[in-house]
């Protein structure tokens, strides 16, 4: 039906669009410890040193073929690979294996201070909150990083430099 002639229409009766709503203001999060960027994922310490893909190292270990039948040194190994990996900020590698291996003193003579040491990581194992933590906090981070014919004669040097400071004992 068509407008009336004696009746006048002002602007604001005649049709319009309904208004529509604004782009939503930032929102940022305000909780305490909130990730809102890369640079805020914790790291370090109890946290760790997270590495891309590290549950690879779980299929390269379930697939070797390691020197002692020992369950515990599977999960020492575990915590080594992922730290070199991440160490090197890729995903591991089976490199990274051998490398763990020869960090425990395995495909060398090694010197007693790694045998105990490996000793004392395998022994810690049942008590860890992540097994193999304790493994990697305890190896140098610039000597994790090396190839393993690298690790492998450091820790020989190591060993020949120990036995040439030690002194003789006299009865």
């Amino acid at each position: 039906m068509g407008q009336q002639p004696n009746i006048e229409l002002s602007d604001s009766d005649r049709p319009r669009r309904p208004l529509e709503p604004p782009p939503p203001a930032g929102w940022r999060p305000t909780k305490p410890g909130s990730v809102t960027s890369p640079e805020d994922v914790p790291h370090g310490g109890r946290f760790g040193s997270a590495g891309p893909d590290a549950g690879w190292a779980l299929h390269l270990l379930a697939g070797a073929e390691l020197p002692d039948p020992d369950p515990r040194l599977r999960k020492v190994l575990e915590g080594l690979v992922m730290a070199r990996a991440a160490a090197l900020g890729r995903a591991p590698v089976p490199e990274d294996v051998e490398a763990g291996l020869v960090l425990c003193g395995y495909g060398f003579e090694a010197s007693p201070s790694v045998l105990a040491g490996r000793e004392r990581w395998l022994s810690a194992v049942a008590h860890e909150q992540r097994p193999g933590a304790l493994a990697a906090a305890e190896v140098d981070p610039e000597l994790i990083v090396n190839k393993p014919e690298q690790i492998r004669w450091a820790l020989g040097h190591q060993r020949e430099l120990s036995e040439e400071s030690a002194e003789p004992v006299v009865a």
